[in-house]
């Protein structure tokens, strides 16, 4: 029987539902970005709840079924395909975490894509260099631009 979407999307709901709830006590305009996306991911995490929900159920009528036949059942997949990498991005997302408010926002993303993008695999490094700088350059316009809002400032510009 497959949990794995079941449980995903109950992960990504509460992940979502907490977002919201620590964003709507920031000020005024910084408050749609956190709600915005813990909005969504709660929405989009229904249909995968319900999915999950679908495959249990039709494997317990199969499981009900077939009790009484000789019919071998197959183990479960893993909550996680790939442990190694998933411990990977885990690792390195506590880490930037960590080192956000030391470094900076820009530097410690751009070090971070960089090194999880290595870390799992891609080595061609126009790919990897162009995602980083895609990144920080969307992530500037959004935060610097638009929403007019500082982010923690590069560990060479502090005094």
């Amino acid at each position: 029987m497959n949990h794995r979407d079941l449980f995903s999307g109950i992960a990504f709901l509460i992940i979502g539902i907490t977002i919201v709830w620590m964003g709507k006590d920031f000020f005024a305009d910084a408050a749609y970005v956190p709600i915005g996306v813990g909005t969504l991911m709660g929405a989009f995490s229904l249909p995968l709840i319900w999915r999950g929900m679908k495959s249990v159920l039709a494997a317990h009528a199969t499981t009900d079924s077939a009790a009484g036949s000789n019919t071998t059942t197959h183990p479960a997949p893993a909550l996680v395909d790939h442990p190694a990498r998933f411990t990977t991005t885990l690792s390195c997302c506590l880490v930037y975490y960590a080192a956000l408010p030391i470094v900076g926002f820009y530097t410690t993303s751009a070090l971070f894509i960089t090194l999880l993008a290595v870390l799992l695999g891609e080595r061609r490094p126009a790919v990897v260099t162009g995602i980083a700088l895609g990144f920080i350059t969307l992530l500037y316009a959004l935060f610097a631009v638009v929403l007019k809002r500082p982010l923690p400032v590069e560990f060479f510009l502090a005094s």
